[in-house]
């Protein structure tokens, strides 16, 4: 683990500095893009009526022709659709199978310029993705009278009906409880050179869009608590309707989800940043990032939970665990910048648990808890995460969903951990914990995602597109679990300063920005001085297992004469020995040779120049290291000493977490039960074993 000479620190913060500078987002009325929307809830009959304006300026050098929008509501208006196929193929997944009159859809009835140009003729469905599905109706091209040229401005009114889906993904209704996200005709990221990036909606892929100004009122019953990205500005009741109106404004923000149901409690607190940082930890982090405490302050930002009732017991733990996301993710990757952060609880049934938007996220909880299980918790951080990794570091995830996810995951583990400490692993039969029938222990995230990732290293690899991957549990154990292990072995390797380092420039350089996973390695490269390039392309750019191990230990007892015939001819070095006469009452010492043998079991390999460690202690209490440079399929150290070897480890510091199978990287005289609780604990091994299992049917 190398340090930062004093030079490379002062210029890690000169650039953090001038990256800081650099992306300051742009006032309002220099930013490219920006909706108005009007939406009314008819709970009745589950749809929303709309009115849209889009102001988009061509901020590229090309000519555009056209406009590509995502109508992703269609994913779900019948069994055609891409999402419906993918669902289909998964036979596990049956969720999102709707029953009659469930279905969902979005239809734009009239799209017209500022100058009342009708452009509904010139728009037709098309299938980006490679074979095409003609069946898809998520992806809408709309033809333009003519280009629009670099720097022109186009203003679009629009009209749209839609019918919220009864099983949708990420959102939906139950009764009169709605979750609304992805519901609005949205533009596609325009890519300069590389046209329009706007995927059909798929079941393994989330979103990619670019940031603008929202503002947008939502009229729903009287009756509902309504909850939305942004700020509330101005509140309308109508009571000859019986309806109110509510007007959410939100700035640089690249989705805007809302949830409205009457059983909802708001409730509202603050994050003090001066209250729930002590002097000491601002002083520990800053030294930490080479910044000063000043830099690494925490704003004030208002909390506010929507829960439903019979969990309102519940409010503190909920806002316990938001107070540690803002902290931590404040501190470790820059302040939160936004004025307010809203948590959901989220309606029943409504298929939204879990999930993350601009300024607002969903968690879902149980009205029985275990104390010791953290839950919800363990979502309500990581899902608050993703407002800094797919909120403000905003990549593409239908093509790098890693970037987000991966990296939330690691994130969400970190936090936790200070947070909170291990977690003991739930144990529930249809929603009822039964903790108290068998107890699971207590683990740390990156413990549990390490064993569940093992399986999936050789299927697909993590920077797949995710639609690509092989099925669901390989997109999920990639891009959440084995991504994170990779950064998890990452910061051991470089330090946890140089590591913090890199992730907090990292999220700096591109918060407002799109990056790319080149974007990324080139972040990891430069802070750590260090050529990593080889890292990524064996575990994140292919599909290879990394797994060395203790394949043998063999000793035997060095024996007092070798037989045969020697020539009495004198030795080649210059060690003499002597003939001591054995006293009669003289005992001779035993000598025992031992021989390990370590293999490379995986495909995948360590860096040029990287050595793996083995430790070798013997009875007597004396230890021996070696050290191996991994290309090889095996190698062989022997040993000759007067005690026998007692446990031999390869990897002892464990920094390299990638490794999928730890129970076989060490060696115990004790036997393999000890062998196993050195390395993992009972219980996570036989999850691991379990995976295994399971991978094999994959």
């Amino acid at each position: 683990m190398k340090k930062s000479p004093p030079a490379r620190v002062a210029s890690l913060c000169l650039f953090l500095i001038l990256s800081f500078l650099s992306w300051r987002p742009l006032p309002a009325s220099e930013r490219p893009l920006s909706y108005e929307i009007k939406v009314e809830l008819l709970p009745e009959t589950a749809r929303l009526q709309g009115r849209e304006t889009i102001t988009w300026t061509n901020t590229t050098g090309d000519y555009v022709p056209d406009l590509w929008f995502h109508l992703y509501w269609n994913a779900f208006k019948n069994e055609l659709s891409t999402m419906a196929r993918e669902a289909r193929r998964e036979k596990l997944f049956t969720r999102y199978r709707v029953r009659k009159d469930d279905w969902g859809w979005v239809k734009i009835t009239s799209l017209t310029t500022a100058s009342g140009v009708d452009l509904m003729p010139a728009a037709s469905f098309i299938s980006p993705e490679a074979p095409p599905n003609p069946g898809d109706q998520t992806v809408l091209r709309v033809e333009l009278p003519e280009p629009l040229a670099p720097g022109q401005t186009l203003n679009l009114h629009l009209e749209f009906q839609s019918k919220v889906p009864k099983n949708g993904l990420r959102t939906g209704y139950y009764r009169d409880g709605f979750f609304i996200s992805q519901w609005f005709p949205k533009l596609g990221v325009y890519e300069e050179g590389r046209g329009w990036n706007c995927h059909e909606y798929h079941l393994n892929s989330e979103f990619y869009a670019d940031f603008a100004d929202y503002r947008v009122e939502i009229t729903v019953p009287a009756r509902m608590v309504v909850g939305a990205c942004g700020q509330e500005v101005s509140r309308v009741e109508d009571p000859a309707s019986g309806r109110t109106s509510y007007t959410y404004v939100q700035q640089n923000i690249h989705d805007f989800a809302w949830t409205a149901s009457p059983r909802f409690l708001k409730l509202e607190r603050w994050f003090r940043g001066e209250e729930e940082v002590t002097a000491e930890e601002y002083r520990q982090v800053a030294e930490l990032l080479g910044l000063s405490p000043e830099e690494i302050r925490l704003p004030d930002v208002r909390m506010i939970l929507l829960i439903e009732k019979q969990h309102q017991k519940q409010a503190d733990r909920h806002f316990r665990a938001l107070r540690a996301a803002l902290k931590y993710y404040g501190l470790w990757y820059g302040p939160y910048p936004y004025e307010t952060i809203t948590m959901v609880d989220p309606p029943f049934r409504t298929g939204s648990g879990g999930m993350e938007y601009p300024t607002l996220f969903t968690a879902g909880t149980s009205v029985i808890l275990e104390k010791d299980v953290l839950s919800p918790e363990g979502v309500i951080i990581h899902e608050f995460g993703h407002g800094y990794w797919y909120g403000l570091v905003a990549n593409n995830e239908f093509e790098e969903a890693w970037l987000d996810e991966g990296i939330n995951t690691y994130s969400t583990g970190k936090v936790s951990e200070v947070a909170y400490g291990p977690g003991r692993l739930p144990f529930r039969f249809n929603g009822l914990p039964l903790n108290w029938l068998i107890r699971f222990p207590a683990v740390y995230d990156w413990q549990l995602g390490r064993v569940m990732s093992g399986p999936v290293s050789k299927l697909d690899p993590i920077a797949t597109e995710s639609w690509k991957f092989y099925n669901s549990m390989s997109y999920s154990l990639n891009v959440y679990y084995r991504a994170a292990t990779c950064l998890y072995t990452l910061e051991r390797y470089l330090g946890e300063k140089t590591w913090a380092r890199i992730m907090r420039t990292y999220h700096q350089r591109y918060r407002f920005r799109h990056p790319r996973t080149g974007d990324f390695i080139r972040v990891v490269n430069e802070v750590s001085g260090q050529d990593l390039t080889w890292f990524f392309n064996e575990f994140f750019f292919q599909a290879k297992e990394f797994d060395y191990a203790i394949g043998s230990v063999e000793t035997a007892v060095k024996p007092e004469k070798y037989r045969g015939l020697f020539d009495d001819l004198p030795t080649t070095n210059s060690v003499t020995t002597e003939k001591k006469e054995k006293k009669p009452d003289q005992k001779k010492e035993k000598i025992y040779q031992t021989t390990i043998s370590l293999r490379r079991l995986g495909e995948a390999r360590l860096g040029p120049g990287l050595k793996l460690k083995l430790r070798v202690e013997f009875e007597d209490g004396a230890v021996e290291w070696r050290e191996w440079d991994g290309q090889s399929r095996w190698a062989r150290f022997d040993f000759e000493r007067p005690s026998l070897v007692k446990t031999a480890v390869l990897d002892p510091e464990a920094i390299w977490l990638v490794d999928t199978n730890l129970a076989n990287n060490s060696y115990s005289r004790k036997g393999p039960g000890a062998r196993l609780l050195s390395q993992t604990s009972g219980w996570l091994w036989l999850v691991q074993q379990l995976l295994l299992t399971i991978s094999g049917c994959l």
